[in-house]
């Protein structure tokens, strides 16, 4: 790696983890430094009886009011965010999955503009890893409230209170964003390997998937207080992937889930004009930090 003072301290450590993770072979490592990390207890007490249908009039409200703030805050960080591809999501009618990569703490931003664009009775949910429901301050409202729905190891929580509310949001025709890369990756462009669970969902509950893909590119500018280039993002959306009633739930999983990171390699490879590998440089796969 370069000399890569001019990238702050925090950011440059997590550079550094995300090319260990990557020389270990592992994609899914948390690599942020400052991730809350909970205890047994602390999950025991806030994330299984976490209020993923929203059903206590206090749950309602934090919820309209985190939407209102997630809304404004959606159309300040993209007045320059472009979409591709949204002719691929408006013929669907009912409940879907959108996944996406993980690339920037503000990154279902763009995903909340395209299901805007799709309709106004579709809802966006989001499904979130349980240590962001610890996050504080305005962001860790957002992460409680806004229709967020916290993931954990946990399998009775699972079977008893987040399979029924995602059965419920794709039943109810709303969409459910899940990223299969599961860490967010700070700036990262290359799509990463992909977690079965959202082809899993689509599969059992026969609702297509949505693939989604975030380009940036770095334009000239002022670095921010991190040291990178300013970014213009561009969405771009994918033909959607339905599952074949004739297959298994496992069948279509593997088919799903082949098919969505086949095309995710393809549009890197076409956007970048490179091919996708599996070395690391940060200067190539971390966006912002040159031209």
């Amino acid at each position: 790696m370069r000399n890569l003072d001019f990238i702050s301290e925090e950011r440059r450590a997590v550079i550094s983890n995300i090319g260990e993770a990557l020389a270990k072979g592992d994609s899914f490592a948390k690599v942020e430094l400052s991730d809350p990390r909970p205890n047994e207890e602390e999950i025991k007490k806030v994330i299984l009886p976490f209020d993923n249908k929203r059903r206590s009039p206090v749950s309602k409200c934090k919820a309209y009011f985190a939407r209102i703030l997630a809304e404004n805050f959606t159309k300040a960080v993209n007045k320059d965010t472009s979409i591709v591809g949204l002719d691929n999501a408006l013929d669907i009618t009912g409940g879907a999955i959108i996944t996406a990569n993980h690339y920037n703490p503000t990154d279902s931003t763009p995903i909340r503009m395209m299901a805007s664009l799709m309709g106004k009775g579709k809802k966006l949910h989001i499904i979130v890893q349980q240590s962001n429901i610890f996050m504080t301050g305005l962001f860790g409202f957002l992460m409680k409230n806004c229709n967020t729905h916290p993931v954990s190891k946990n399998a009775e929580y699972t079977v008893k209170n987040l399979n029924p509310a995602i059965e419920d949001i794709l039943k109810r025709g709303n969409l459910l964003l899940i990223y299969p890369e599961q860490e967010m990756w700070y700036n990262y462009k290359k799509p990463r390997s992909l977690r079965d669970g959202a082809y899993h969902y689509a599969a059992l509950l026969g609702v297509p998937i949505i693939p989604t893909f975030t380009e940036m590119r770095a334009l000239p500018g002022e670095r921010d207080k991190d040291g990178f280039l300013p970014i213009k993002h561009i969405l771009h959306i994918l033909p959607p992937i339905y599952p074949d009633k004739n297959l298994s739930v496992r069948e279509n999983r593997v088919i799903m889930q082949t098919k969505d990171y086949n095309m995710r390699k393809e549009l890197y490879e076409s956007v970048y004009g490179i091919p996708l590998t599996d070395d690391f440089t940060p200067e190539r796969d971390i966006a912002g930090i040159t031209l």
